[in-house]
């Protein structure tokens, strides 16, 4: 896969990583990615809130200027999530949850973002948990860090370089097909529930042929795209 073009800019604070690489796009500014120690209102999918405290997490926005104008941009951040994996030894969920055993480590959400030229830019952000000793309670079931995992801690610009120097070695995301057998050694979708938007329970079977969900719903099989579904409380 086409690694970003620009260079990867550090700020001490933002207020959501993927904001700053919106603006630094529009302002024509060079950017692969925007890496902060401390993001005060980040985001995942559908709008949560995505907590990390200064050292902790890594907080960054990958701008894939490569895959402009991709004609199925959600498989760039699931091939982006692959990267991840690959390199923080973990396991998927679809669509981009990270996982060491039932827990989550990190999440992805990706977002198109339209330049005053009219290209379509992927922005790939990443929120990975690094050197957390412990969660709020209520999250406390479902959440873990690498240092929790690995029993060391991680430096974020360290693993942020990492991620970027290992981009190459995955396919270029172009279909599903490109990257269905790296996914499925890594793919922990089966059994996994979700809620969807009309109440309904699903249960994950497996990821299909253009990269959607495939799930059980009260017995029916069903096919869903990312935008279509949100993680249970149980995820």
């Amino acid at each position: 896969m086409k690694a970003p073009t620009g260079p990867i800019r550090t700020y001490a604070q933002v207020a959501s990583t993927q904001d700053i690489a919106k603006e630094l796009l529009d302002a024509g500014e060079p950017v692969g990615a925007v890496l902060a120690m401390d993001q005060t209102e980040g985001r995942g999918r559908f709008q949560r809130e995505w907590h990390s405290r200064p050292g902790e997490s890594l907080t960054i926005s990958w701008v894939m200027d490569q895959q402009a104008d991709h004609p199925r941009p959600w498989l760039v951040g699931m091939a982006v999530a692959l990267v991840a994996v690959g390199v923080i030894r973990c396991q998927i969920q679809w669509p981009n949850d990270l996982t060491i055993g039932p827990k989550k480590v990190g999440g992805i959400l990706t977002e198109i973002h339209v330049t005053p030229d009219g290209r379509k830019i992927p922005i790939v952000g990443m929120g990975i948990n690094l050197n957390q000793s412990a969660f709020p309670e209520e999250i406390a079931h479902r959440a873990i860090s690498l240092k929790m995992a690995r029993g060391h801690e991680v430096d974020a610009e360290a693993l942020a370089r990492a991620i970027l120097a290992r981009m190459p070695e995955c396919p270029e995301p172009d279909s599903w097909d490109c990257l269905a057998d790296v996914w499925n050694l890594f793919d922990h979708t089966a059994g996994k529930q979700y809620d969807l938007g009309d109440g309904e329970t699903a249960v994950g079977i497996g990821v299909g042929p253009d990269g959607q969900l495939i799930c059980s719903v009260a017995g029916e099989t069903r096919s869903i795209l990312a935008a279509d579904a949100i993680f249970g409380s149980s995820s």
